[in-house]
């Protein structure tokens, strides 16, 4: 019996170690700004925190303007493709400034280095790891061109 409950334990520890995003409830409101999540699917992104919860963002830049703030606080960061609408993991995807996003300038998430360039025209691509406050900070003065 004890057996059984052990391979249960780790069975269940080990379902539950993989990372799942959850689609916003409606009405789901960013929490940097406020703004409705939904408004434009392929923009929505969401964190799931370390203790569970989830929070969403209507948008890539606000997840990880969010991110950047509360690392500590942050297990999972995850965006929509943009060319596919499905979850991606946002520390792994290519970003490429857009001029209209939900709020004005902003970045679109994919899974694909080919997708994201074949998007990007020419423009430069940026991974995760290029993104911090500063690029935010040009990104909403529009100097990413």
């Amino acid at each position: 019996m004890k057996r059984v409950a052990l391979l249960l334990g780790l069975l269940a520890a080990f379902v539950f170690s993989f990372a799942q995003p959850k689609d916003p409830p409606k009405g789901a409101k960013c929490v940097v700004c406020g703004m409705d999540v939904n408004m434009m699917p392929k923009f929505t992104s969401q964190l799931k925190l370390k203790d569970g919860k989830y929070v969403y963002t209507e948008s890539p830049k606000h997840a990880i303007q969010y991110y950047l703030k509360n690392k500590d606080r942050v297990a999972e960061l995850w965006v929509r493709d943009f060319s596919s609408g499905k979850w991606i993991d946002g520390r792994h995807a290519y970003y490429v400034p857009v001029d209209e996003g939900p709020m004005g300038p902003d970045i679109v998430a994919f899974r694909s280095l080919v997708e994201a360039k074949k998007f990007a025209k020419g423009k430069k691509v940026f991974k995760f790891r290029d993104i911090d406050a500063e690029f935010l900070k040009h990104l909403d003065m529009g100097h990413m061109h």
